[in-house]
């Protein structure tokens, strides 16, 4: 068991850069460290708030009905749904694809505890998105129906084995996927096509839930029943939590517990082999002689990122999922009206809503999918070859946000004009909404490469490690977050002003921030890139 804590630490240590940080006597490297446990600290208290907020909402339309139980479910439901979406393209790296795998397995160490340690990682990487769920949403069940001491009780205990079943299901995917990928020659675009397709496939799925208009009319039951038939456990869960039930609460455990260390067991018995079966990939065609062709320092470095993005499935799922998310949506607004879907959400303005924070809403999804905040520390080890190359450093780091730009802007844009016409947008805010979401993509391209030049890990053993748990993707994602949660704030403060001349402030002054960016990058990106 020490061993298996041992390897677990190590891992947690090394993947957000903590052991470097904490034993570190570089003055900066410590400031560094302060000013991003801080930013961690606010971005886990804004989560945390808006979990509560949302989990309260929910719950005020459950005390009307007088099934507050479906609260705890619902929620239950959505960590368990969060989980497996987290883990289903993060899966096999964590637990196959790691780049020290030759020198962890010639340790002294039996395989099941390599093994026991990768899926203890999963699981308390996990482990957070479920206290961020769970408990706003069992404060929230505690303050409206004041439950006795019992409750708290088994809430805690029951909390723990949540994030369990989800793991395991979304690793025996994550690993069919890079298993059925890996007997075809072009392995890692199989694998993003079909890790896409079993995502789309759930989103529709819940979409058409969604759309079932009696399921929405009589939530009193139809919505329990929906719940407790997909996912079972949910309601061993809700009957020990909600309903004291011993019993229940024992079954939801075990059953947990034993799936979760048959799934390890097995894993550790057949590691070695399946670890095999998913790294080995067929051989390309023949090498055929062609001339070779010469291009310009600029596009070639170009190509060459955009073949290093394209060849890690963690990578391209990882920052594209959001703009996938946003197509998926504007298709589905061209079916369902926003008066209707406004009426099946019971927010009667939600077209108004809409079509005057549509381009902060597209924004979101391009913030979500930025591919520079983890495109230096990608490099790792072989960081020399471009601190060396015989081309200007700025050069390296515009060729970093062009990929970015080319993976968001085309998408962007299709989906823009799709929202045109289902929303129905009037010529002004149609070109407000086609330029705000391409000026965010500037911005987010921009701030995530000087992000990740300040703050890189080139030390990394997994990709999930940077793509997914690097300080530098945290520290975007909440600086994206930051820069859109104001500019909503003010449009709804300031409802009584026109939106488009707000929206038209807003895009003013991130462009604005995109061109002392640029041009710091510009003045500072040979001396950074160096010091790295």
């Amino acid at each position: 068991m020490i061993n298996i804590w041992r390897l677990t630490k190590i891992q947690l240590l090394s993947s957000f850069g903590l052991n470097k940080a904490l034993h570190t006597r570089d003055v900066k490297e410590r400031r560094k460290l302060l000013l991003l446990s801080i930013g961690i600290l606010m971005g886990v208290v804004m989560i945390a708030v808006a979990s509560f907020g949302y989990s309260f909402m929910v719950a005020q339309t459950f005390e009307q009905i007088g099934r507050m139980d479906l609260l705890l479910a619902i929620m239950m439901a959505a960590a368990s749904i969060i989980g497996f979406f987290t883990t289903i393209y993060k899966a096999s790296g964590v637990l196959f694809g790691f780049k020290d795998y030759d020198l962890v397995m010639s340790l002294p160490i039996k395989t099941s505890h390599v093994v026991a340690s990768r899926v203890l990682q999963l699981y308390l990487l996990n482990l957070f998105f479920t206290l961020m769920v769970m408990l706003p949403a069992g404060a929230v069940y505690a303050i409206k129906v004041n439950p006795e001491a019992l409750y708290y009780l088994f809430f805690l205990m029951a909390l723990w084995f949540i994030p369990l079943l989800p793991i395991i299901a979304a690793s025996i995917i994550g690993a069919l996927i890079s298993w059925v990928s890996s007997r075809f020659k072009a392995s890692r675009m199989i694998s993003i096509i079909l890790t896409f397709v079993v995502i789309i496939a759930v989103m529709i799925g819940s979409f058409r839930i969604n759309g079932n208009e009696q399921v929405l009319t009589d939530m009193s039951t139809q919505l329990a029943d929906m719940i407790f038939k997909l996912y079972p456990l949910a309601a061993m869960y809700v009957d020990a939590v909600c309903s004291y039930q011993m019993g229940s609460l024992l079954l939801f455990i075990m059953i947990s517990v034993l799936t979760f260390v048959l799934f390890a067991t097995v894993l550790g018995t057949r590691y070695k082999a399946i670890h095999t079966g998913l790294t080995t990939s067929h051989a390309s065609s023949k090498y055929v002689m062609k001339p070779l062709a010469a291009s310009s320092p600029f596009r070639a470095l170009y190509k060459k990122e955009l073949r290093r993005y394209m060849s890690s499935s963690i990578y391209v799922l990882n920052t594209s999922v959001g703009m996938v998310l946003l197509l998926v949506m504007s298709i589905a607004l061209l079916f369902i009206s926003s008066e209707k879907l406004g009426q099946l959400i019971e927010i009667p303005q939600l077209s108004n809503y809409l079509s005057k924070l549509a381009p902060l809403v597209v924004s979101l999804f391009i913030t979500l999918s930025c591919t520079t905040s983890s495109s230096i520390s990608l490099e790792g080890n072989n960081v020399w070859i471009l601190k060396s190359s015989p081309v200007s450093k700025q050069t390296i780091l515009l060729s970093k946000v062009a990929v970015n730009l080319t993976i968001t802007m085309p998408i962007s844009i299709v989906s823009c004009v799709m929202l045109m016409i289902s929303l129905r947008t009037s010529w002004m805010e149609s070109l407000l909404l086609l330029v705000i979401p391409l000026i965010y993509a500037c911005y987010s391209a921009l701030m995530g490469v000087i992000v990740n030049i300040k703050l890189p890990n080139l030390e990394w053993t997994s990709e999930v490690t940077v793509v997914k748990q690097s300080a530098a993707v945290l520290v975007s994602m909440l600086i994206g977050f930051i820069s859109l949660v104001i500019p909503f704030g003010i449009s709804l403060l300031l409802s009584h002003v026109n939106g488009n001349l707000i929206l038209l402030g807003i895009g003013i002054i991130i462009m604005a921030v995109c061109s002392v960016m640029y041009r710091y990058i510009q003045t500072n990106g040979e001396q950074l890139f160096r010091a790295l």
